[in-house]
């Protein structure tokens, strides 16, 4: 059986200022799976709140029209295409799009576990399958806070994606905004994911949620302020 749950929370330095938080989550049900989609709008940008919160809405609303639960690789470029259009109709006007910018990560996992990923900008992807660790993220490149965006990047290139399967109990996807990502070294990865799954397995979903908001509020790195979300979709 596949189950999932995700949580986010406004960071110590949004919630200081009384800003809110600029992530977004939306994990739902489909057709016996899950969509997951998590988003991080740019600290930069003074819509950037809103359009995080649009590209999970629309992320959302994209899969699920799909009139099958299958990802064919052709069809990965051109769902983000249109995921992108639509995020841009959504805007006050697309000169505005740039004042919108955030990073998108989002993974549709159909029944019999199938999963495709597609991700721009930061945060981070990985899976754990048959005991192994899987990163699907690559690594950052370019200066600084510089990083790919809905509202600035355009091209296809910009895009990551990839395909895989949750087959075996235990097996299990996360998604994670930077606030938690860069927190975790690659060496802690597994462990943190086989945490995960002990814990999330004999919750409920909204136990699940529960559980995770508790972590992610009680973060155990100091002197962290970042927001922070994260989801997970994995194989009981």
């Amino acid at each position: 059986m596949l189950r999932a749950a995700g949580a986010c929370v406004t960071g110590p330095a949004h919630l200081a200022a009384c800003e809110p938080g600029q992530d977004a989550l939306s994990l739902r049900g489909w057709r016996g799976g899950w969509i997951a989609a998590v988003a991080d709008g740019l600290g930069s940008r003074p819509l950037s709140a809103h359009g995080s919160r649009l590209a999970v809405q629309t992320a959302q609303a994209c899969l699920r029209e799909q009139a099958a639960p299958s990802f064919p690789k052709s069809d990965a470029r051109a769902l983000a295409t249109d995921l992108y259009r639509r995020w841009l109709s959504q805007r006050p006007g697309h000169e505005l799009s740039a004042q919108a910018a955030t990073t998108l990560l989002l993974a549709a996992c159909n029944a019999s576990g199938k999963v495709q990923t597609w991700q721009i900008g930061d945060g981070l992807i990985v899976a754990y399958i048959g005991g192994q660790l899987r990163v699907h993220t690559p690594e950052r490149s370019g200066f600084g806070n510089e990083t790919c965006a809905l509202g600035v990047d355009r091209g296809w290139s910009a895009w990551n994606t990839a395909q895989f399967s949750l087959n075996q109990p235990g097996d299990l996807l996360a998604l994670m905004t930077d606030g938690v990502a860069d927190d975790l070294s690659a060496p802690s990865l597994p462990g943190f994911l086989r945490t995960l799954h002990r814990e999330l397995q004999y919750r409920s979903r909204r136990q699940g949620r529960r559980w995770l908001t508790h972590e992610l509020l009680n973060w155990a790195t100091p002197g962290h302020s970042d927001d922070k979300t994260l989801a997970v979709i994995y194989k009981e």
